[in-house]
């Protein structure tokens, strides 16, 4: 069998991401900042706060990234911008407050930025599709990188690993992501994370663009070993579209929260009844008991018995060897039968 093409587990900041290992979270601050590095910081506070494994922001540089043919995005983007040297601060506030710090550079000038910074992974945005060389450019920069695939074809999943592999990289993961916002749930297509997984042997997550944080939970449930979702502090912002799609103070704590416990339910059991459910069998089984008052002498029939909680006594399943034996003493009707009392 020809070796996987891909790593099934890989490091980030010295914290196992893939196979066997829970949930990456990724905290996606964006632009939320909206131009103001002392919110970025509030944003910070907020992943960390809420025990999300990494905060990442987004880097470009206005020129590099629009052409003259798109004033109104250069317009709308030139307000949402921070200069690199806010980064390298916010970088460290990240380190201050425990949190891995990364981002997605949107232009070349930007990864060069960030290769100064040495994050510690590259994360590339669904609009990178078809633009195999900048991939092949960031899977060269010796480190894991994390891709999403809103707007791709099945087959330019393919071709961007392609690119990914030639430049010898083999940490990656690859996010299913639908590039609208929000994305309505008939369009969410959760099983294309499973698709995947399987066609490609990689590690495998998911980039949401939903309203609320059900269908990341689905997707954890789903096996997913990355999860990005959006962070915010403002609503109802004009001319913007990531707040529609983002967790904010009053509930990204409790969709991590959540997130971590459905990780837990996840596990399979093979060794009967857990303890609690030990303890549970006292009250919820059920035990035989006489329909009728009974008296000693009596040959019992199966007309005679009936089961009924508690579970401290002969189980219904041996009704078998209770029909037919004789009682050594009398019966009370709705009395534990116990064994010593039968002959």
């Amino acid at each position: 069998m020809a070796p996987q093409a891909f790593s099934d587990r890989f490091e980030i900041d010295g914290r196992p991401v893939g196979a066997g290992c829970p949930a990456y979270v990724i905290a996606e601050a964006g632009v939320a900042h909206f131009g103001s590095e002392e919110k970025a910081y509030r944003l910070v506070d907020l992943a960390a706060d809420a025990g999300a494994d990494a905060v990442k922001f987004q880097v470009f540089d206005v020129d590099a990234l629009i052409s003259g043919e798109l004033p109104e995005w250069k317009d709308r983007l030139s307000s949402r911008h921070l200069p690199y040297e806010a980064f390298r601060r916010i970088q460290a506030y990240c380190r201050d407050k425990g949190i891995t710090f990364f981002a997605t550079a949107h232009d070349e000038p930007s990864l060069d930025f960030l290769g100064t910074l040495q994050v510690p992974v590259y994360k590339v945005g669904s609009g990178e599709v078809g633009n195999w060389p900048f991939l092949r450019r960031v899977a060269s920069m010796g480190k894991p990188m994390i891709f999403s695939t809103g707007m791709y074809q099945r087959s330019q999943i393919g071709e961007a690993l392609d690119a990914v592999r030639q430049a010898g990289n083999r940490d990656v993961a690859v996010l299913h992501c639908v590039t609208r916002y929000p994305t309505p749930p008939e369009e969410v297509s959760l099983g294309n994370m499973q698709w995947i997984r399987e066609n490609h042997r990689v590690v495998t997550g998911y980039s949401d663009h939903t309203r609320g944080f059900h269908f990341p939970l689905a997707a954890v449930a789903l096996g997913a070993q990355v999860i990005e979702k959006h962070i915010t502090l403002d609503y109802d912002v004009p001319n913007a579209q990531d707040w529609k799609v983002s967790c904010g103070p009053s509930d990204l704590g409790v969709f991590i929260q959540q997130l971590r416990e459905i990780e837990a339910g996840l596990g399979l059991r093979d060794s009967g009844p857990t303890a609690g459910e030990r303890d549970s069998l006292v009250w919820a089984s059920k035990s035989l008991v006489p329909v009728r008052d009974i008296p000693a002498g009596t040959v019992l029939q199966a007309a005679d018995l009936a089961g009924k909680r508690p579970g401290t006594g002969i189980p219904p399943s041996r009704i078998a060897e209770v029909v037919g034996k004789t009682t050594r003493t009398g019966l009370a009707r709705d009395q534990v039968i116990r064994w010593e009392q039968l002959s």
